[in-house]
């Protein structure tokens, strides 16, 4: 009996460490290059996947109908997908 709980055990910490991995791969940063346009009263960045509202800089109007690469979180709600900026920079070609 004891071995069968060990097991279950091992078992249950094993899925609590996968989700918990899962979990910390969702957060990860990602970067991502586009043109920063203004889209009624929201700054957006639209890139080859689709449009993304910003977050997080005070930058963002400076760089209206520049081409940048933006580092961030992203999370989409509702189809809408969002990065959270954590750096910003101009692509120049």
């Amino acid at each position: 009996m004891k071995n069968i709980q060990k097991n279950v055990v091992v078992a249950v910490v094993a899925a609590m460490l996968m989700v918990v991995a899962g979990a910390g791969l969702a957060i990860a940063e990602d970067s991502i290059t586009g043109t920063i346009a203004e889209k009624g009263d929201i700054i957006v960045l639209n890139a080859a996947d689709g449009i993304y509202t910003l977050e997080g800089s005070d930058l963002i109007t400076e760089m209206v109908g520049k081409k940048v690469k933006v580092t961030g979180t992203v999370a989409e709600t509702d189809g809408v997908k969002v990065i959270s900026i954590l750096s910003m920079e101009e692509v120049v070609e």
